[in-house]
């Protein structure tokens, strides 16, 4: 994928991100996997919406570093694994808050600034406008 890739800047944007989202939600309340990428879909805007693929190794990665613990559950026959930050989760989440609120406004400013793609402008002979 190369620079040039609005799939590129997509991805990078979706990692750069996702932790920060699910961190937020599980700060409201415990989820379970799929209820969290449901959830940060619709933080996101549908921007974000982890794939399974993404959200349970990074809920791994999160339960290995102390961030949330799991706990099986049991719904009828359906067994899920529901996640609550933890305190050191809740702390992460401040960090994480702090840096990426230290660089929005530059962030945006940036964005604000950026060329544009524009479509490019057809100029019509004037007896084909009469038409």
């Amino acid at each position: 994928m190369s620079l040039e890739s609005a799939d590129h800047w997509d991805l990078a944007v979706r990692r750069g991100v996702s932790k920060l989202f699910l961190l937020s939600a599980l700060a409201e309340r415990p989820m379970h996997g799929y209820e969290l990428a449901q959830e940060i879909a619709v933080r996101s805007g549908e921007c974000c919406a982890p794939s399974d693929a993404a959200i349970y190794p990074t809920l791994r990665e999160l339960s290995e570093g102390g961030y949330i613990t799991c706990e099986a559950t049991s719904t009828g026959k359906r067994q899920r694994n529901v996640c609550t930050l933890t305190e050191s989760g809740r702390e992460v989440l401040a960090t994480a808050a702090a840096s990426w609120g230290r660089v929005m406004p530059h962030l945006q400013k940036v964005i604000d600034e950026a060329p544009r793609s524009r479509q490019p402008i057809t100029f019509y002979e004037p007896e084909e406008v009469a038409r």
